[in-house]
């Protein structure tokens, strides 16, 4: 009796492997992170079914035990198939960062999916090496590069606004995009988001200065007649020299009296510890 029921089981056995899977064109999420507040919180399994069937979809943990029933015991017919996971036990509970798989039940065979679901909970590390230039014009290009602890996406922000994306998730790398913004002092920070979804802290921040501007480089004028130089600027005050003279403003028209003699001259602007030169002609 006991060879027989061996030799039958042997039967069921190879004819399974002969049969086509009763599940095809398989989608699974590789990689999520349930506690991220992002696009990628969920991970889907989706699937063909060949056949109607009697289906129970639940998630396996490393060692092949369920630990979440998502669907089922419920009849379903030939056709697709989706789920989503959250990254939830039965009880509601985040489970362990780890490897999972599907696991599929119908009314005659289990089946184990080989499909990965990998989650990740613990946000990345990205360390800046350097941030050039820390004095930026307008419009050119910001290069920062930073090392990550794990793949990742970068992203750059001045004052907390992004200025740069980064769309390489290389480990030792480097951003470089040009930037516009006002003159004035910016904190620089970055922040990376890895594959699953995890944000990391923003980094230390890093002073980046866009200087003023002067917009009025020459100007001519009759001795001791007041002048117009129109500025660019964040309202911050700054120093002026001229001719002996010098003193502190703010506004972005800085209003000054020609020297009595005529000549030319080097009107030194300094904000920031840069200096900025405009031409006074005096006639």
């Amino acid at each position: 009796m006991l060879l027989g029921a061996t030799a039958a089981a042997f039967v069921v056995t190879e004819r399974l492997k002969l049969e086509p899977s009763p599940i095809t064109h398989v989608f699974v999420t590789k990689i999520f992170s349930p506690t991220c507040d992002c696009e990628t919180d969920l991970g889907v399994i989706a699937f063909r079914l060949r056949r109607a069937n009697r289906l129970t979809l639940e998630i396996a943990d490393g060692s092949g035990h369920a630990v979440r029933t998502l669907v089922g015991p419920i009849e379903r017919r030939r056709g697709e198939f989706s789920a989503s996971w959250d990254g939830r036990d039965q009880d509601g509970a985040v489970v362990p960062d780890g490897v999972y798989r599907p696991l599929v039940h119908l009314r005659h065979r289990t089946i184990l999916m080989p499909n990965r679901i990998s989650i990740d909970t613990t946000p990345p590390r990205v360390h800046v090496h350097k941030v050039r230039p820390r004095v930026l014009q307008s419009g050119e290009p910001l290069s920062v590069s930073y090392t990550l602890n794990e793949p990742a996406h970068v992203d750059v922000f001045l004052n907390g606004r992004r200025v740069i994306a980064g769309h390489s998730t290389r480990t030792d790398w480097k951003v470089e995009a040009p930037v516009r913004a006002a003159p004035g002092k910016y904190s620089l920070t970055v922040a990376a988001r890895d594959i699953a979804g995890n944000l990391s802290n923003a980094t230390k921040p890093v002073l980046v200065i866009v200087p003023m501007r002067v917009v009025t480089q020459s100007v001519q004028v009759k001795p001791k007649r007041r002048f117009t130089v129109e500025l660019v600027t964040d309202g911050r005050a700054y120093h002026w020299q001229l001719a002996g003279n010098e003193g502190f403003a703010s506004a972005q028209n800085l209003v000054l009296r020609a020297p009595k003699k005529a000549g030319r001259y080097a009107l030194v602007i300094r904000q920031d510890g840069i200096p900025h030169r405009a031409l006074v002609v005096v006639k």
